[in-house]
């Protein structure tokens, strides 16, 4: 039987007057690569935010590998949520690294500080997550001195050194020029053959189809539709979904 990894309950956020999501209802198994599609404004990247407490939800609840972040808007003590999301790493479509330290550093920076390995442990996982991003060779480089896409790819190792078991992506691919947006969406394609589980705001049609194992598409705070990914393309059920696709595709 799958276990759940990630469950959101009658999730509710408003920015003042703007009601951004309106009763999210989202459950996510182990292993499973979830695609978040819709457009602008839709509050995809809202939900991902409220999912590692980066914005606090207004009502609904939050479970995050079967221990409570938040119910009815009232979130766990710090020590403890700090715990609960210490399972969770996130990649922005910025990509957020420190310019004044090497690719290494970059890397090491929290597992030594925050999960308290010793220098040589966090060396060790970086220099064999960059060699999975294929970066080997760039420990010593500083972010300036690559391109966007390598920075992505970095900032993905970054997230994998915390050793996280749900990856939690945000328009990963947004910030890059098309031909960069390959080399990040290969990196993504094989944490999703090694099964890790993720959540991925995107707007890459084909790494949903391809790459994902459910898709979700979300308009106006609600998700409108989810199946999988061959049903969802191929007979998507809602009038808003096939209007959507037909920009899209």
């Amino acid at each position: 039987m799958a276990s759940t990894m990630l469950e959101l309950t009658n999730i509710h956020k408003a920015f003042g007057d703007n009601q951004v999501l309106r009763g999210i209802d989202l459950v996510v198994d182990k292993g499973e690569v979830l695609a978040v599609l819709g457009p602008s404004g839709s509050g995809k990247s809202t939900m991902l935010r409220c999912i590692n407490h980066l914005e606090s939800i207004d009502k609904g609840t939050i479970d995050i590998k079967g221990r409570r972040l938040v119910e009815d808007g009232v979130y766990v003590d710090e020590k403890t949520e700090r715990e609960i999301l210490s399972a969770t790493g996130m990649v922005f479509q910025q990509f957020n690294l420190f310019p004044h330290m090497t690719v290494l550093e970059n890397l090491i920076e929290a597992p030594t500080y925050v999960k308290g390995l010793s220098r040589d442990e966090a060396v060790s996982i970086a220099v064999e997550l960059l060699k999975k991003v294929g970066l080997a060779d760039r420990q010593d480089s500083y972010p300036a001195r690559l391109s966007g896409g390598q920075q992505q790819r970095v900032a993905i190792a970054r997230a994998l050194a915390m050793q996280p078991d749900i990856m939690l992506f945000d328009e990963p691919t947004s910030a890059l020029d098309p031909e960069l947006t390959g080399e990040v969406l290969k990196t993504m394609r094989e944490l999703a053959e090694e099964h890790m589980t993720m959540v991925v705001v995107t707007h890459e049609m084909a790494f949903a189809r391809e790459a994902s194992s459910r898709v979700i598409f979300m308009a106006g705070g609600v998700i409108v539709e989810e199946n999988e990914p061959q049903e969802f393309f191929n007979n998507p059920k809602e009038e808003r979904t096939r209007a959507f696709l037909r920009n899209m595709l």
